[in-house]
């Protein structure tokens, strides 16, 4: 689902560098449609790709609550002297009852808990590393003081001889 929301968002930002065939748009909305792109990304210092995680991330969280058009979703910003608004243009085609609701949540949460569990076994693993690379290292620096002490005690003993 993600991806499709992924690819319409992508063919969106190309159609607006691209005259295709069957729109007829004249040159001056082609300009006015880069204009904004443009100007979007520079007022916000967000990438292209930033923008686009953004728009999939709204659209994956207001999904939950709606039923929207979301190809004709859109995605700006304004600016008004200092501060900048973001515009979110959102056809809601229904809102979505209350058991459905309920039920987004609780995948949500069943997701979330599986994730955790994830991270909590890798951070297990990496500690576990971690531990056998620390005793790996306590080990060398325990032979290197061993062998320093040794070579301390030869030279001690060298220089009584040499007395």
């Amino acid at each position: 689902m993600s991806e499709n929301i992924l690819k319409e968002l992508c063919n969106r930002v190309l159609s607006l560098f691209k005259q295709t065939e069957s729109k007829e748009e004249n040159a001056k909305e082609v300009a006015c449609n880069r204009l904004r792109v443009v100007l979007m990304q520079d007022r916000t210092n967000l990438t292209p790709e930033l923008l686009q995680r953004m728009r999939r991330e709204l659209v994956e969280l207001l999904s939950k609550y709606v039923e929207m058009d979301k190809d004709a979703l859109e995605l700006n910003f304004d600016q008004e002297g200092d501060q900048m608004a973001l515009m979110l243009s959102i056809p809601v085609i229904r809102a979505k009852d209350e058991a459905e609701i309920e039920e987004a949540l609780k995948t949500e949460e069943v997701d979330n808990e599986t994730e955790d569990e994830e991270d909590s076994d890798s951070e297990e693993e990496i500690s576990e590393e971690n531990f056998e690379e620390d005793e790996a290292s306590e080990e060398e620096v325990n032979e290197e003081i061993i062998e320093k002490n040794d070579e301390n005690l030869q030279e001690d003993e060298a220089t009584e001889e040499n007395k």
